[in-house]
């Protein structure tokens, strides 16, 4: 008379499903094992699912079928078939050893149970040991070669959205996603305004055609996962570590990131975030001195007032709608207007403006450039100490935090230091580029993109109580010279000479 068994196949990769180790071929062997030894299979429990670690489901349920219908064989096709965990392997040992289970391993002629030699028991725990010998070690083999590839500056993991990676190259760094990276840049840009929550601007996003992959939209969470990766700005984080300057090229600056992860830790400890307002803390009270600052008034008008920190009663009388003000800059922009010869002589004036002035300060560069040195290999001493078991995981992080938010601030100062008079002439030619169209230009733009134009051209805005005051910046008064002397139609332009 036949015994009852079940038999349990498993495979953990699409290599195995196609190698000797399939599905089909497990069985195969189960079942004619089966037949020699007079047991009959009542059930067979198929799955692909890693055996590393606990939790198989089909594992589980085989293991409660047998136990409720007192089936007492169960067929593997050799041990790291059954388990490459402890905790699995000491079931069935249990099982063998203290309940009247027989645990059948075909391949490597093992037959557990209460009869069973010690020594069976033991090559079974040695078979199960190389079987976690070998994933551990595979893991700890890959995760160091990404390690090192991390080292060099290669991000080692699937490319995030935004970015992507030509195929077929061996270390191949990312590269930016035409059609992504102009939606990551939009989502820092509406963040920062601090106007927006997760779910608005993700609903904003869909709105405006942003996918995450063909057939998933832009959501709630996917925002925020983008919000607090640092590689869209030249670092990432793999393992723990956070790498900074890596091969990729940045899509946006550290400044927008640093101003948006304000955003984020202020409503995490619930302090509100305030409306921006376009002439917030750029108009000064010519009395006093102190800034304007601006308010709603009726849910729809926009007004400045002096803050009164000083004093006075400037807060109560000095108050100017935003309308009045951005006329005074329009009228401003307006004065820019200039025909191609006018433009080609203001180019050349500002040359002349720009090598009076030394931009470029090259001992603070150096200063910086040491001080970033010593605080990446602090951070690197810092982690390894960690991994050593030196430092405790909660002083590592705090730390690892202080050093990174250091870091961060070294790299922008380094940034606005090697900003030579060069860059700096190329970026005004462009602003003059554009000033036959900075009026539309400003009124087509976002509060940021308005700030921005603020502050390239002016230095500093003034109210009286009754008229508004506008100052150049130096650098541009050249500029507003030969505007004014082609309005006045003179025949021959000289450049000015006076400096900034």
């Amino acid at each position: 008379m036949k015994t009852d068994a079940v038999l349990y196949t498993r495979v953990s990769s699409d290599e195995q499903k196609k190698s000797g180790f399939s599905l089909a071929y497990q069985e195969k062997q189960g079942r004619e094992y089966a037949e020699k030894n007079n047991l009959t299979i009542v059930k067979i429990y198929s799955e692909s699912y890693t055996a590393k670690k606990p939790g198989r489901p089909l594992f589980n349920e085989m293991l409660d079928f047998c136990k409720k219908h007192k089936v007492r064989h169960i067929i593997f096709l050799k041990a790291d078939r059954a388990s490459r965990n402890g905790v699995d392997s000491a079931a069935l040992v249990y099982m063998a050893e203290r309940e009247e289970y027989n645990i059948h391993l075909i391949q490597d002629c093992l037959l557990l149970n209460k009869r069973s030699k010690p020594t069976d028991f033991l090559i079974f725990e040695i078979n199960n040991c190389f079987s976690n010998f070998y994933p551990r070690n595979l893991s700890v083999d890959v995760t160091t070669k990404l390690r090192e590839k991390a080292e060099q500056g290669y991000y080692p993991e699937r490319p995030p959205v935004g970015y992507m990676r030509k195929p077929k190259e061996k270390k191949a760094y990312l590269q930016i996603n035409p059609e992504k990276a102009p939606f990551i840049k939009r989502v820092f840009e509406l963040y920062s305004t601090g106007q927006y929550s997760y779910s608005s601007l993700a609903k904003q996003l869909r709105d405006e055609g942003f996918y995450i992959s063909p057939a998933v939209k832009v959501g709630k969470s996917n925002i925020e996962d983008i919000l607090n990766n640092p590689i869209y700005i030249g670092d990432f984080v793999f393992k723990g570590k956070r790498y900074f300057d890596a091969k990729h090229d940045p899509i946006v600056s550290r400044e927008l990131y640093a101003l948006c992860q304000k955003i984020i830790q202020d409503r995490a400890v619930g302090k509100p975030v305030k409306r921006e307002f376009i002439f917030s803390n750029m108009i000064r009270c010519k009395k006093c001195g102190c800034f304007f600052v601006g308010e709603v008034k009726k849910q729809k008008y926009i007004y400045y007032h002096c803050t009164g920190n000083k004093g006075g009663d400037c807060k109560k009388k000095s108050y100017i709608r935003e309308e009045k003000i951005e006329k005074a800059f329009l009228e401003t922009l307006d004065s820019f207007r200039l025909s191609p010869d006018t433009l080609e002589l203001a180019r050349k004036c500002l040359k002349q403006e720009f090598e009076n002035q030394n931009y470029y300060n090259e001992a603070r560069i150096e200063s910086i450039e040491n001080d970033i040195c010593k605080t990446k290999k602090r951070l690197s001493k810092l982690f390894d100490m960690y991994l050593d078991g030196e430092v405790e995981e909660s002083l590592y992080k705090k730390k690892n935090t202080e050093l990174e938010n250091q870091l961060e601030e070294l790299t922008m100062r380094y940034s606005s230091y090697t900003k030579t008079g060069i860059e700096l002439l190329r970026y005004s030619e462009s602003l003059f580029e554009l000033c036959k169209n900075a009026r539309q230009w400003y009124l087509n733009g976002d509060v940021r993109e308005r700030q921005n134009i603020l502050k390239i051209v002016c230095s500093n805005f003034y109210y009286d109580g009754s008229n508004i005051t506008i100052a150049i910046k130096k650098a541009f008064q050249p500029l507003v010279k030969i505007a004014l002397l082609e309005k006045m139609g003179v025949e021959r332009l000289e450049l000015p000479t006076s400096s900034l």
